[in-house]
């Protein structure tokens, strides 16, 4: 037995575990499904000020979901911040719902939000997080991608698991550039955000969040009219420190009347590694509440 768990690099706790799924599918059919319908695991959001509960279904969204305002509390000083009872909000690469529900419970749920995630593994999760968290008439859960074009395009994921993330819209590429082996491509729709706004009624967001795994600027340039309306007051978005994707960035921002207010390095990104230089770029419209010449 030791043998095999130091083969398997399991801790015994997950042997048992799959032992139970291999007695588990010896089961009558019948049975098997009604388990599985009465099984329903939730945990608390990692937000003090109110109760939020997540489905938990994977490791992931035990492991890092339920601890979203840990993992980004400049996220969290974000929302409470600058958001008001009111606003919209988009949010855009939504993944689980964490803080699309943060900005909900906030603002009492006196606000709208426009939570944006693609994957069909993750999007389930987003719409049971917010019927649960009783959120279904001011959170809105689009399963569409936001990017540069309105088209049908191919949603490349490097894993299927509910709360997973950096997959890729369009290539294959990661957050770093560099290309991956893709477990599934499924076409998804994508809308510009301008077109979205325009052509289907959506009001313009008061603040946008964008986490997509390096489209950002994709993002942001088919929101060319959207960052030009003075309703758009901040905007959070991952950067990759000091790379020339993120100084275009900055100064395209910058000539829709964006400014950069702050910056926070990625709580876990740590001295070296993939993640050592990613920061949460803050930018808010120069001269809140005045009209722009």
């Amino acid at each position: 037995m030791i043998q095999l768990l130091r083969k398997t690099g399991r801790q015994p706790y997950f042997f048992f575990a799959r032992f139970l799924v291999l007695m588990m599918n010896t089961l009558p059919l019948r049975l098997q499904v009604f388990i599985k319908s009465n099984s329903v695991s939730t945990r608390k959001l990692d937000y003090p000020h109110h109760e939020i509960v997540l489905h938990i279904d994977s490791e992931i969204e035990q492991n890092v979901r339920l601890i979203s305002c840990q993992k980004e509390p400049e996220t969290v000083d974000w929302i409470e911040g600058n958001f008001k009872e009111g606003d919209v909000f988009f949010d855009v690469g939504a993944n689980v719902g964490a803080y699309s529900l943060v900005a909900s419970k906030f603002c009492r749920d006196r606000i709208k939000v426009y939570s944006f995630e693609p994957g069909f593994m993750t999007f389930p999760q987003l719409c049971r997080n917010i019927i649960s968290n009783g959120c279904m008439d001011n959170i809105v859960p689009l399963q569409v991608a936001l990017s540069n074009k309105t088209a049908i395009d191919v949603f490349n994921y490097q894993n299927l698991i509910p709360g997973g993330a950096i997959h890729a819209l369009g290539e294959a590429v990661d957050y770093k550039g560099e290309s991956f082996e893709t477990i599934l491509k499924q076409p998804v729709l994508s809308f510009r955000m301008d077109d979205l706004i325009q052509h289907l009624q959506v009001p313009v967001p008061n603040h946008i969040k964008i986490d997509v795994d390096g489209i950002e600027f994709d993002v942001l340039q088919g929101a060319e009219k959207t960052l030009e309306d003075p309703a758009v007051k901040s905007i959070i978005l991952e950067l990759e420190e000091g790379s020339k994707d993120a100084d275009i960035m900055i100064k395209y921002l910058t000539s829709k009347g964006m400014r950069f207010r702050s910056k926070h390095k990625y709580v876990f990104g740590g001295d070296t590694g993939p993640l050592s230089n990613t920061y949460n770029y803050v930018f808010e419209r120069v001269d809140v509440g005045k009209p722009r010449d």
